[in-house]
Formats: structure tokens, C-alpha cells, sequence
């Protein structure tokens, strides 16, 4: 079974600024700390290129405690999470970057993945992500697949509060 994700997320800076901002190895520690939860870590980042041709590709690590599961997830798998989530985007062509995202949860077959596309929307940057989650328990799937994606958009939406307010803090 799998989940579609498609969101679109605005931010009111312009689509450089905010490749700018990904492309920063001062960006990626700083949101992980503010809006990766208790115990999300950096494992890797790797930042290439130059000025508008840069890219980066970056692995985070979040841990999510078993108290804070639902219990369809505990009932499957007793215990906390660990999830590696990989964000990647590449060079900023003057009008739009691609970019690709992934996760996957250690010790449960599930896993998401998709692609993005940062350019210019009616408001400033936008980022339209395309993806979906797939999960392979039976007769629970299509439950846990339908909380990745819902945690992943809220994520998305604390992820976009935080990029904003970096990028006013650091021009």
C-alpha cells in the first residue's frame, strides 16, 4: 500500500534567499536543534558548489519515544523510533532548484520518499512536494502510512515557520 503526498508550502522571501538558506552549514544545525524534536541530531551534511550553484544533501536523525507513539505503532513495534531523513537540493538555476526528500523508520518497513521543486510563487518562494509513504504491515498500513504523511505536513509547516525567521535573522 502506499500514501500520496503532495503539499505546497509559501514562504514570503524569494527562492534564492531560501536556497541560500539550505545551502548554509549554519542552517541545517540550527533548525534540526529548533523543530527537530528531543534528541534529532544532524548525522550528515555535505554542502557543494558555490553562490547559487551550490548544493546540499543532509541526513537527519529524529528519535521519537514511545510515549509519544500511537498505539497502533506500539502494538506493532514496542519502543521508540528512530527515523533517518534525508533532504537534498541542488544548484538554484535563477528561477527554480530540485530537490528530493526520503525517510525511513529503523526496524519497521515503511519508508517515504519523493521529490520537490523550489521557484517562485505568488507570493514570494514556494516548495511543491510530490511523494508518498509505503508501508508493508499488514492490516495496519494504510493507519501508519496516513500518520507519516499527516506528522511529516506538520513538520513541513514548523520547518517552514523556523527557515523564515533564519532568514530574517540572518540576511
Amino acid at each position: 500500500m502506499t500514501t500520496r503526498l503532495e503539499r505546497s508550502l509559501d514562504y514570503a522571501t524569494s527562492p534564492a534567499a531560501l536556497h541560500a538558506a539550505f545551502t548554509d552549514d549554519a542552517y541545517w544545525p540550527a533548525r534540526v536543534a529548533e523543530v527537530g524534536g528531543e534528541g534529532a541530531r544532524v548525522a550528515e551534511l555535505s554542502i557543494t558548489g558555490e553562490g547559487a550553484a551550490r548544493s546540499v544533501r543532509v541526513l537527519v536523525v529524529h528519535v521519537i519515544g514511545e510515549d509519544k507513539l500511537p498505539p497502533v505503532v506500539t502494538a506493532i513495534r514496542p519502543g521508540g523510533l528512530e527515523i533517518h531523513r534525508v533532504e537534498e537540493w541542488g544548484p538554484f538555476d535563477g528561477t527554480r532548484c530540485q530537490g528530493a526528500f526520503s525517510a525511513e523508520i529503523q526496524g519497521v518497513p515503511a519508508q517515504l520518499s519523493g521529490t520537490a521543486v523550489l521557484e517562485a510563487g505568488p507570493d514570494g518562494a514556494r516548495i511543491t512536494a510530490d511523494g508518498e509513504a509505503s508501508v508493508s504491515i499488514p492490516f495496519v498500513a494504510k493507519k501508519v502510512e496516513s500518520l507519516v504523511v499527516e506528522n511529516l505536513q506538520e513538520l513541513m509547516e514548523s520547518e517552514r515557520e523556523f527557515t523564515l525567521q533564519w532568514i530574517a535573522e540572518h540576511p
